[in-house]
C-alpha cells in the first residue's frame, strides 16, 4: 500500500493508494459475491468479511468466516466492525452540511474557529478547505507525541499532548501549496464543525445530520452494551487479537463504528439515494475541489479515482490497528461496495473490483505466522537510533523497557517484534526489519522489507 513510503510502512486510520492495482491476480471463475468474499477469507489473513456489491440490478451482500464478538453469533449484517478512515467521508459530508446551514465557509480558517489553538507555526492561513483536501500542513501524526500505549495510538492525544508535541515546530509546507494526507487535519476539521453547530461532539454531529436521517442504527462514536456484544475482535496481520481503538480528541479523522447494513445506506447516499438532504450534502462534498495524488482528485475528505469513461469512482478506506474497511461508488454506472474485515489486511483492490470490475484484484496476500522470540535489552539498544534511507525520511529506533519501536516521519511508533536478534517485524503491516551490526555488535544500518523491495537504510552518527 505504498501511497507513499512513509505510508508503506506504517498504516494509522489512513486513506490509502488503492486505485494502483497493478499486480493482478487470478479472478475466480465464480464472480458472485459470496464467492470472492469466501476465496479471500480461505487465504487465511481475514478472519472475516461482510460486503456488499450495489449494481442497477440490485443490492448483493455475503459474509464469510467468524466475528469473534462477545455474543459469540455468526458474522452477519449487523455485526459491527471499526471503519476506519472511512469516517473521514462522513466528516467531509459534514463539512457540505455546515456550509449549507452558512455554519461556516470552505475559506473559514482554523484559528477563526479556535482563535487559542496551540499550532505549529505558519498555521494562521489553514481553511477548512485545506483541511478537508488534506492540504494544511499538518503533521498526520505528531512525531513529537511517544503514545503511552502503542497498541492504542490515539487514546491519549488531546488538545494538551498536541499543543507539547507542536511547540517550537513549523508545518511541513505552506498550507494550500501542495497535498499530503493528515489524520491531525481531519480531527481538526470535525473539531471545528462540532463547535460551530452547537453539538457537545462530534458523536453527537453524526448523529443528528447523518444516522438519524439515513435511519442508521449501529453508526457512530461510542457504544453501548448491546452493541459491544456485537462488536467484532480486530485482528493484528500476524492474527493476533488487538484491542479497539480510541480515537477520543480527533475523532473526525477515524473513530466511527458500523454494521454492514447501515454501510448500505451510506452507499446508497454515495450514488446519490436517499433523503434529500443527506444526498445534497453527500453529492455536494463529492465535487472535486483539488487534485490530490497519484491522479486522483479530492473533494471533502471523498478521494475521486478517473475511469476511462471520464466517470469517477468516489471512495474511501479505512485502517485501524485490527480492521480495514472500504467504501467506493460509481454514479454513472450506478454502482457502489463496501468491504468490512475484521483483520488488518487490506481489502481494498476487493472493493475496487466490485465497483469497476476492470480494476484487478490483487495476487492473495497469503499470511505469515511469525515466531516472536526474546532478546535482552543490551542487545536491543545496540539497534537504537535513526537510520536514513532518504535525507527526507528518518526511521526512529528506540527501546522503551523490554520493548523495541520503530517510528516513521509523519506517524506515530510501532512496536518491532523479534524473530531474531537482527531481524525484526511489525505487526500491523506486512514489513520487515533487518538490522545490519558491526563488530562491536551496535547495528551500522538496517533493511525495510516490504511489497518485495528492499530499502536500505544507513544509521545517522
Amino acid at each position: 500500500m505504498p501511497r507513499k513510503l512513509w505510508l508503506a510502512w506504517w498504516i494509522v486510520a489512513t486513506g490509502v493508494a488503492a486505485p494502483a492495482l497493478a499486480a493482478q491476480g487470478a479472478t475466480p471463475r465464480d464472480t458472485s459475491l459470496q464467492a470472492l468474499v469466501d476465496a479471500r477469507v480461505a487465504i487465511g489473513a481475514n478472519p472475516g468479511i461482510a460486503a456488499l456489491r450495489i449494481t442497477p440490478a440490485g443490492v448483493e451482500r455475503a459474509f464469510a468466516g467468524v466475528a469473534k464478538s462477545p455474543d459469540g453469533a455468526p458474522l452477519g449484517p449487523r455485526t459491527l466492525f471499526e471503519i476506519g478512515s472511512i469516517t473521514k467521508v462522513v466528516t467531509g459530508t459534514l463539512l457540505a452540511d455546515a456550509i449549507r446551514r452558512g455554519e461556516v465557509a470552505d475559506t473559514t480558517r482554523l484559528l477563526a474557529v479556535f482563535p487559542g489553538l496551540a499550532l505549529p507555526a505558519g498555521s494562521d492561513s489553514i481553511t477548512m478547505l485545506d483541511l478537508a483536501t488534506h492540504r494544511s500542513g499538518l503533521e498526520s501524526f505528531p512525531r513529537a507525541f511517544v503514545p503511552p500505549d502503542g497498541d492504542d495510538p490515539f487514546a491519549a492525544l488531546d488538545s494538551a499532548a498536541l499543543a507539547r508535541a507542536w511547540a517550537g515546530t513549523r508545518v511541513r509546507f505552506p498550507p494550500g501549496t501542495r497535498a499530503e494526507y493528515s489524520n491531525v487535519g481531519a480531527g481538526l476539521l470535525g473539531r471545528a464543525l462540532v463547535a460551530r453547530a452547537g453539538v457537545p461532539d462530534f458523536g453527537a454531529l453524526v448523529g443528528a445530520r447523518i444516522a438519524r436521517p439515513l435511519g442508521l442504527r449501529d453508526f457512530g462514536v461510542t457504544l453501548a452494551d448491546e452493541q459491544r456484544a456485537r462488536f467484532a475482535s480486530g485482528h493484528s496481520r500476524a492474527g493476533e487479537v488487538v484491542k479497539p481503538w480510541r480515537i477520543g480528541h480527533l475523532a473526525a479523522a477515524g473513530a466511527i463504528v458500523s454494521s454492514l447494513a447501515d454501510m448500505e445506506r451510506l452507499a446508497l447516499a454515495c450514488l446519490g439515494r436517499g433523503p434529500a438532504d443527506v444526498v445534497a450534502a453527500v453529492t455536494d462534498a463529492q465535487r472535486v475541489r483539488r487534485e490530490f495524488e497519484r491522479g486522483m482528485r479530492i473533494g471533502y475528505h471523498w478521494i475521486a479515482l478517473p475511469r476511462p469513461d471520464s466517470s469517477l469512482v468516489h471512495w474511501h478506506n479505512g485502517g485501524t490497528g485490527g480492521f480495514r474497511s472500504y467504501l467506493g461508488c460509481n454514479r454513472r454506472s450506478g454502482r457502489a461496495a463496501v468491504v468490512l474485515t475484521n483483520s488488518n489486511v487490506s481489502v481494498d483492490d476487493l472493493g475496487m473490483h466490485l465497483v469497476d470490475p476492470a480494476l484487478p484484484l490483487a495476487p492473495p496476500a497469503t499470511p505469515v505466522r511469525r515466531t516472536v522470540v526474546a532478546v535482552d535489552t543490551a542487545t536491543m539498544d545496540g539497534l537504537v537510533g535513526r537510520y536514513a534511507l532518504t535525507p527526507a525520511f528518518v526511521l526512529v529506533v528506540s527501546r522503551d523497557g523490554t520493548r523495541l519501536f520503530g517510528q516513521a516521519p509523519n506517524q506515530p511508533r510501532f512496536e518491532l517484534a523479534a524473530e531474531s536478534a537482527d531481524r525484526w517485524f511489525v505487526k500491523v503491516v506486512d514489513a520487515q526489519v533487518e538490522f545490519e551490526r558491526g563488530p562491536d555488535g551496535r547495528a551500522t544500518a538496517l533493511v525495510l522489507v516490504q511489497g518485495g523491495l528492499r530499502q536500505r537504510a544507513t544509521r545517522l552518527p
